[in-house]
């Protein structure tokens, strides 16, 4: 019989230690510690790897992407990579029609974006939690010079604008945007 994890999802930042199984009276039975250290984890090891992994994943970005936009044609963003907590990586996918578990990206004009992603996600147990899009960060990927602008419309909905040293609309951008989430 499987095991599924119990608690919300990464994303939510509900997570504390005792999420994944610590607990500050946690101690080694018999007051012995790991009898083998290439096998054995002993309590305040175990202590210290919850508690790393609950401050990780408390301040690790919900999902990581890199796309192109294409103001030529002009037609949806092409999204060339993307990873994310829901325990996913994906290469290449037309924007405007993304797989489960990945944000819309529809073409607004020259380097400009929006990201539409789902009130909720599911990791792969199934336990689904609530998404909602916080600290958004943007960088141009092959560009000399220019800026980002990242603008939360609404808690799923972002839009992303390139511009170039002269603050023009770049056309054609390569971005890399991190998204976190939170509530």
């Amino acid at each position: 019989m499987p095991v599924v994890p119990t608690g919300d999802p990464a994303w939510v930042r509900t997570s504390d230690l005792t999420t994944y199984g610590g607990d500050i009276n946690k101690h080694n039975h018999l007051g012995q510690g790991a009898i083998d250290g290439l096998t054995d984890v002993g309590a305040e090891a175990f202590s210290r790897m919850t508690a790393d992994i609950a401050a990780a994943l408390r301040t690790g970005p919900f999902l990581t992407l890199t796309y192109t936009c294409d103001d030529t044609t002009p037609a949806a963003p092409t999204v060339n990579v993307a990873a994310g907590m829901m325990g996913v990586r994906l290469t290449s996918y037309a924007g405007a029609a993304p797989p489960p578990g990945f944000p819309s990206v529809a073409r607004n004009g020259n380097g400009d974006v929006t990201l539409t992603f789902a009130t909720s996600y599911t990791d792969p147990y199934g336990i689904s939690g609530a998404f909602v899009v916080q600290h958004p960060r943007g960088s141009l990927v092959g560009t000399a010079a220019g800026t980002v602008v990242c603008q939360i419309l609404t808690g799923q909905t972002l839009r992303v604008r390139a511009f170039d040293a002269s603050n023009t609309a770049l056309s054609n951008a390569v971005i890399c945007l991190t998204v976190h989430s939170g509530s």
